[in-house]
């Protein structure tokens, strides 16, 4: 117990020090080895056995798959054409642009899973859309950030994929799940918009005429469908996730060079290349993550937190709170997927103990963790912002933090009501 607990303080100083996740996870598993059994007797067979055997599973090509989905669509230009299908649907509501960003944001959603490619990619259009439009730079840069962290919710998720391999329970489930908390997380910020457009006086914009809604809602169908294919195919029992995965990424390929033509053989090979980077990336954290979290099983870490915890109390509604301030203050440190790798095997268990349902708390998990992607000092999303804006980090913090308080509001809500997060996984049974 002692070696195990020494594991987990030399990862935090390893991440600490700027040690990229995969590689601290790595050399953290391997100064256990180093300590417990000496450096002359590592186990290097049941390392790479333990290494291989984490990825070395039909589920998580799902990951590859996504990614590569989220990047045909930013290639073909498919960005474009659902900010235009937003703007002419909502542009002329109150708050105008702002909530543009929103639904275009979930929309995009549908097909990226990444709150950073959400920021990066569709960000960017948003962004120099509202700027040029007159919106001040807090309102401007406080949506886009808080609309992009919808993507890891709303399905595909990366984050649920991610989750439901190291909890060992249905990703069909897990993504399903996420989908009414994540038209939760949209609907309340364009709430929390209409209210800011009256207090800040934000601009507005006339209604185009239908005419030009049904034009660019002619440009965005197909990739509309995207989302539309990948959930009602899940939902229908036509396939399961890694095959909705392969679909999909299918049928974002069929639009970008059949359909739009916009994407040609270089522009294809640029997203093979930037889906095989970042699934190496995520892939090789797995891996190593996978070695870490079976360290942790064997020296019973999860089993004596979770005795721990109902040392102190029993009371579910206590150990939950518990456990959602403790993931906010690791959200703050670390990446969500990083986030998910090490603390899934830990948590899970304690929340099985209590009562919860793995798919309801995983949902809970991700959104929680998803807060720390836009929360100092280290969200990703936050310094994406930065990059593309132009301006202060401190500035970026401020004008988020109402989008932030939003989001827990509806993690609250699909904590106390189960059915929003289990509901649509039922249908599918």
């Amino acid at each position: 117990m002692i070696a195990a607990l020494w594991l987990l303080a030399a990862l935090v100083l390893l991440l600490l020090l700027g040690v990229s996740a995969g590689f601290a996870l790595g050399a953290a598993s391997l100064g256990y080895f180093g300590v417990v059994r000496g450096l002359d007797a590592i186990p290097f067979e049941i390392i790479a056995q333990r290494l291989v055997g984490t990825i070395d599973s039909f589920t998580l090509l799902a990951i590859p798959l996504f990614l590569f989905v989220g990047h045909m669509m930013n290639e073909s230009g498919a960005t474009t054409r659902l900010f235009g299908f937003a703007n002419a649907l909502v542009g002329h509501w109150r708050g105008g642009l702002a909530q543009v960003n929103v639904l275009a944001s979930m929309l995009f959603a549908g097909m990226s899973g990444s709150g950073t490619a959400d920021a990066a990619g569709l960000g960017a259009i948003e962004l120099k859309a509202m700027r040029e439009a007159k919106y001040d730079d807090r309102t401007s840069i406080g949506v886009t950030v808080g609309s992009a962290l919808i993507g890891p919710i709303i399905p595909p998720s990366i984050a649920a994929i991610i989750f439901a391999v190291l909890a060992e329970v249905s990703p069909s489930d897990v993504l399903l799940a996420g989908a009414i908390p994540g038209l939760l997380m949209a609907v309340s910020m364009m709430i929390l918009v209409a209210l800011m457009a009256r207090r800040r006086r934000l601009p507005s914009q006339p209604f185009p005429g239908w005419r030009a809604l049904v034009a660019w809602f002619g440009r965005a169908i197909w990739a509309l469908l995207t989302p539309l294919i990948l959930i009602g195919g899940i939902l229908a029992g036509l396939f399961t996730a890694t095959e909705s995965a392969a679909i999909a990424a299918l049928w974002a390929t069929i639009v970008a060079v059949v359909i739009h033509r916009s994407v040609d053989l270089r522009g294809l090979a640029r997203v093979f290349r930037k889906s095989a980077f970042d699934s190496a990336i995520i892939m090789f954290i797995l891996a190593c993550s996978g070695l870490f979290a079976w360290i942790l099983t064997r020296a019973r870490l999860p089993q004596t937190i979770a005795d721990g915890i109902a040392g102190i109390t029993t009371d579910p509604t206590l150990v939950m709170l518990m456990i959602v301030a403790f993931l906010l203050i690791v959200g703050c440190f670390m990446a969500v997927a990083v986030s998910l790798n090490i603390l899934t095997p830990i948590l899970v268990p304690i929340a099985v103990s209590i009562g919860m349902d793995p798919v309801h708390f995983g949902v809970i998990m991700i959104m929680v963790l998803v807060i720390g992607e836009a929360t100092p000092p280290f969200g990703m999303v936050l310094f994406v912002m930065t990059r593309i804006a132009q301006v202060p980090f401190d500035l970026v913090v401020r004008a988020c933090w109402p989008f932030l308080l939003t989001i827990f509001l509806v993690v609250m809500a699909v904590w106390f009501v189960p059915e929003l997060a289990l509901w649509v996984p039922s249908l599918a049974r």
